[in-house]
Formats: C-alpha cells, structure tokens, sequence
C-alpha cells in the first residue's frame, strides 16, 4: 500500500459519504430517526457513528491523541455534517502527508486489549476505509427501505458517471 493509492482511496470515501448525506438529506426528521433494528438504529446514529470512526482513528493516527465525538455532535443532521468535515480536512491532510516509514509504523489505540496486536499504519486506514464502506451499504438498505434515492457507491463509480445506469 502506497500514499497515492491512499490519497485515492480518501477522495473515493467522501465522495461516496458526500453521496450519502445528499439522499439523506431528501427525508423527514421522522425518516431520519427511524428505528430500523439492524446496524446501529437510525440513519442518524449511523452517519455520526461513520463520521465519528473517521475523526476518531484520523485524529489518532496523526496526532496520538484520541477524541471522540460527543452526544451534542449528533443532534441533527447540520451537525453531523459539520463535524464530517472537520474529519474530511483530518483525513486529507494527514494521507496527503503519509510517509513510507509512516505507513509501515504500528499502532494500538490505548483502550484496545492488552492481548490486541497492533495495526500497521496502512492496515489502520484500509480498515477506517472498509468500515466506512459497510456503513455505507448498511445506509443505504435503511434510504431504500424509506423510498429515498439511493446512488451507486462502487468504487468504479467514482468519477465515472457513465457507468451508473
């Protein structure tokens, strides 16, 4: 795994959130807050817990300190949206600046068991990337199930609408 593959990867990942947030934006606060019982509830808490993974491992990775988000973060939509973007600049910035050595450092988030083995740098973002993605799937099984317009969130997608019928 290389930078650029990286700083690929981060462009593909917000285009496809930026995707997300434009079919949620299309529904009710009701909708919003629709219970759904699979994944994490509604697609409110899905978006801030998306969002939340991002800013929190970013955080980590570039700085060595963990912040999470707080309750007051998911209050709307508006908010989400927000602190999504605070988690966007965090994540361009620091895969822009990704060093080999950097890639290859390890890393173990302190609340992880002591048994747990660490991450490599790389492994740490593809797994941010991929859970992001799941997330996403998981949304938008929640947007069909309300009638609201769904996209295509392949990568192969991304940057050529063409392909998407």
């Amino acid at each position: 795994m290389n930078r650029d593959s990286l700083v690929k990867h981060a462009a593909y990942t917000y285009w496809a959130n930026h995707e997300l947030v434009r079919c949620v934006e299309t529904l009710t606060p009701e909708q919003f807050d629709h219970d759904f019982k699979y994944s994490m509830g509604t697609l409110r808490v899905q978006l801030a817990h998306i969002a939340g993974v991002e800013y929190w491992w970013f955080t980590y990775l570039s700085t060595g300190e963990l912040d999470f988000f707080t309750d007051e973060d998911f209050a709307s939509l508006d908010t989400i949206k927000a602190k999504w973007v605070k988690a966007e600049k965090i994540v361009s910035t620091y895969v822009a600046s990704l060093t080999d050595e950097e890639l290859q450092r390890e890393v173990k988030p302190p609340f992880w068991k002591p048994e747990s083995k660490p991450f490599k740098v790389w492994e740490a973002i593809l797994q941010v990337f991929n859970h992001s993605t799941d997330h996403r799937a998981q949304s938008l099984y929640m947007l069909h199930q309300l009638g609201a317009p769904p996209f295509q969130q392949d990568y192969l997608f991304w940057g050529h609408p063409e392909l998407v019928e």
